[in-house]
């Protein structure tokens, strides 16, 4: 009797510990079913509308394509600001550290942004109209993605995440013609949450400039091998690409990469952690052997990780093949690349997160050169398959590295914690 209420009361913990998995899960993925599901609805009336000589809809294409590539590079600054307090969880003073640098390190959005904008203006011969929409949309979605830094601390409630792209995709699906609105709007949300600490915008605090170069540098090639291809095929293509064929290809992609962080992340977080303690009180046996689960529990994530974006991209793949037969070879194309980038990204991003921050770097360097001279030869679906081929030798490098890193992360934990010291 006893036995069998044991084994009840685990399959209920098992049970409940599933859904709530699945409904933080869901939440993650909050921006991609709103705007994936929205954006279909109001593009028609989007359409009708010009900024200069230029459609709006091309716009906002433009800044889709820029915004999530730009994410990692302006907000590891705000991450770096907070860094040691991160570390020892205190959320309150975070909050607080987050609202005296923000203001400060929002204006370091404005250089990369007109980096990201020249080739629009040139290329595509945007009047200054475009251009101006442009930056501005483009301004306040970064504005926008740094106050989402404060929805992925680790104790903030993930239903504040959900509800900030839920005030931004309402604007959307009910004023799509007022293109500034949506970022406004899940911006009142996240500034709602800062509330208690919005006096302490005035301090204006700021990183070293060289520092936050840096940062933006390491997070801008960082996020080059998920993105470069979109921004690169938009250039090549005047500004006109298949949007359904090109982002559905990319869904498995974002899908695996929101679980790694929704699933695996957390867990590699608690081992490093328990790591780290480990290097302080115990011997040298103890070390090496928590050092060997810890390589395992990472390859393990790694690997599930991987998996979770085959069966996403085979799920894809057949309805695409199914109900958008005619864009299936461009989506076939993407779903295939996305593979290969997402695995580049992941390996460089368990090798960045051990401190050792060139090898990634020079990663995602090769991979926008890979795109550049793909596109410039083949500027269509075929530069993706010329890709193809570059990333698995890329693949290959990251993965060497990400297994020879983690073979023994005691070694560079230590080693960090003692240049540091």
């Amino acid at each position: 009797m006893s036995t069998a209420l044991i084994s009840n009361t685990k399959r209920s913990k098992f049970r409940f510990k599933r859904t709530k998995f699945l409904y933080q899960f869901l939440l993650y993925l909050s921006p991609v079913i709103l705007l994936t599901t929205i954006f279909p609805l109001v593009t028609p009336r989007i359409s009708e509308v010009t900024v200069g000589r230029t459609q709006l809809t091309e716009i906002i294409l433009a800044v889709s394509i820029t915004v999530p590539w730009m994410s990692q590079s302006i907000c590891l600054p705000i991450y770096r600001s907070m860094g040691d307090l991160l570390a020892d969880r205190e959320m309150d003073a975070c909050m607080r550290r987050f609202a005296e640098y923000w203001l400060s390190t929002c204006v370091a959005v404005l250089p990369v942004l007109l980096v990201f904008a020249a080739p629009f203006y040139f290329a595509l011969n945007w009047d200054f109209a475009a251009l101006f929409a442009f930056l501005l949309l483009g301004f306040l979605n970064m504005a926008f993605g740094q106050l989402l830094v404060i929805a992925n601390l680790p104790t903030t409630n993930r239903n504040t995440w959900a509800f900030a792209w839920l005030a931004y995709a309402l604007a959307l699906l009910l004023f799509p013609t007022v293109w500034f609105l949506p970022p406004l709007m899940g911006m009142l949300v996240m500034l709602f949450v800062l509330r208690r600490h919005l006096r302490y915008l005035t301090a204006f605090k700021s990183l070293n400039y060289s520092d936050i170069a840096k940062e933006m540098l390491r997070g801008f090639l960082l996020g080059t091998v998920l993105w470069a291809d979109k921004y690169v095929l938009f250039i090549v293509q005047d500004g006109h690409m298949d949007v359904v064929a090109v982002y559905m290809g990319l869904v498995p992609a974002v899908i695996a990469y929101n679980y790694f962080f929704a699933a695996e992340a957390t867990k590699v977080d608690r081992a490093v952690a328990r790591l780290r303690e480990t290097i302080q009180s115990k011997g040298y046996r103890q070390v090496q052997s928590y050092s060997a689960k810890v390589e395992t529990r990472v390859v393990d994530s790694t690997r599930r990780t991987l998996m979770v974006a085959a069966v996403s991209s085979a799920i894809v793949a057949l309805l695409m093949f199914i109900f958008v037969h005619e864009s299936f070879a461009l989506a076939l194309a993407v779903i295939v690349s996305s593979w290969l980038f997402l695995a580049v990204t992941i390996y460089s991003y368990q090798v960045d997160y051990l401190g050792s921050h060139t090898i990634p770097q020079m990663i995602g360097l090769a991979h926008l050169l890979l795109c550049i001279i793909a596109f410039g030869l083949v500027p269509h679906t075929g530069g993706y398959f010329i890709i193809m081929v570059g990333e698995v030798v890329l693949m290959m490098v990251s993965y060497v590295a990400f297994r020879r890193i983690w073979k023994a992360p005691a070694y560079d934990l230590f080693w960090r914690h003692a240049m540091a010291w």
